[in-house]
């Protein structure tokens, strides 16, 4: 596909990237964030793809507020692919919320179509093969690779012909407003912080096998790490690897030469943090020992919550069969185990449970409800014994 490309890191490109927008009633649209390579991920390269043109726009070196209210305006279609990281993504950095969205991997995912990767999605529909992936590069880096470049516009230039043969076979198939009620939970989704738990250490495999003061400086570590990596801005793994925090909590170095000796670790990396690691198994080893993590306690779901769940787990099963599609797409299994503690029993309360929007009330309600009610009515407490 020959087509107009321009990487945009002016203003004036900004400008005409914009006018294109606004003149265009649908746009294709994809996001490129560094959260592999960055503590504080952020979106790094927005691509755009009109009717005539596509553009890569980078949002760290201009402000795009000319252009998000374009993406709000619920009078323009925006298309992307697999959306729920990008609808993330994009409220987290910039407080946008889509105003209309077309999803081609949840259509297909409606439509039962056997593959819905966006390469499959190429070759089956519009016959393009890609063989560029760069999904893992350092997007937060400047200047961008021709590599790079080349992957972000064939990742939008095809969104808009694949939209259109999508769009055909829901309409034909009449399964368009299920579609649409998924696009609508997409853009409804909200970014969840995800604060650094001091604890996380205990989900490691060494607090099981590591003795009490081992325990203890593996505590000191993982927060040292997370402490670290937030001041390289950097992923904590590649600040210290999880074999290298093991390792020192197991052998308790002393001084740096036996640290050098510990894997996990790059040597210079090493060198940079000598100190403050042997500083940590001081802590460690002079706090006291922690004893062997414990499960984490959480609500059990009681056994009529269980069985609730496997009768909707069978129904959907039947129903996910009948329209050839995943049974997600009838119901996530959140959704299910929501119905199944909630236990409610007319359509009223059906439609304040977690999940289940207009579209599923109105197609699945009716036998929701019939599934929940077949449930044995809780037993009648005993009358107290007559004097």
């Amino acid at each position: 596909m020959s087509r107009p490309q321009q990487f945009v890191d002016t203003p004036s490109g900004l400008q005409a990237c914009v006018e294109d927008v606004a003149r265009s009633e649908r746009i294709g649209l994809d996001t490129e964030s560094n959260g592999f390579h960055a503590y504080f991920e952020k979106v790094c390269l927005l691509q755009i793809a009109t009717p005539g043109a596509d553009w890569a726009v980078d949002p760290l070196a201009l402000k795009l507020d000319p252009l998000l209210p374009l993406l709000a305006d619920a009078a323009r279609e925006v298309v992307l692919h697999a959306a729920e990281y990008d609808v993330l993504c994009m409220k987290r950095d910039y407080g946008l919320t889509f105003g209309r969205i077309f999803d081609t991997h949840a259509a297909a995912k409606t439509l039962g179509l056997p593959r819905f990767g966006l390469h499959d999605l190429l070759a089956d529909t519009l016959g393009v093969q890609l063989t560029i992936d760069e999904q893992r590069s350092d997007w937060g880096k400047r200047p961008l690779s021709a590599g790079q470049l080349s992957y972000a516009f064939a990742d939008v230039q095809y969104l808009l012909p694949i939209r259109e043969k999508l769009g055909e076979q829901l309409v034909k198939t009449g399964h368009l407003a299920e579609a649409e009620a998924e696009f609508a939970r997409l853009i409804a989704k909200e970014p969840k912080p995800r604060p650094f738990d001091p604890e996380g250490w205990q989900k490691m495999k060494a607090a099981r096998t590591l003795d009490g003061r081992g325990r203890a400086v593996l505590r000191e570590l993982y927060v040292l790490r997370d402490v670290r990596a937030r001041e390289l801005d950097r992923p904590a793994f590649k600040v210290m690897s999880e074999l290298f925090l093991a390792e020192v909590a197991r052998r308790l170095p002393q001084t740096e030469e036996e640290l050098q000796s510990i894997p996990g670790i790059h040597s210079g990396a090493l060198r940079k943090i000598a100190r403050p690691v042997l500083d940590a198994v001081k802590r460690g080893l002079e706090a006291p020992p922690v004893g062997r993590p414990r499960p984490r306690a959480s609500a059990q779901p009681t056994q009529e919550e269980v069985d609730r769940y496997e009768r909707l787990r069978a129904w959907r099963k039947v129903r996910a069969e009948a329209r050839k599609v995943e049974v997600q797409v009838i119901a996530p299994n959140a959704v299910l185990w929501n119905l199944a503690r909630r236990n409610p029993q007319d359509a009223g309360a059906l439609a304040q449970v977690d999940g289940m929007d207009p579209f599923r009330v109105q197609s699945y309600g009716g036998e929701i409800l019939e599934v929940l009610r077949s449930s044995p009515p809780p037993a009648a407490p005993e009358s107290p014994p007559r004097a």
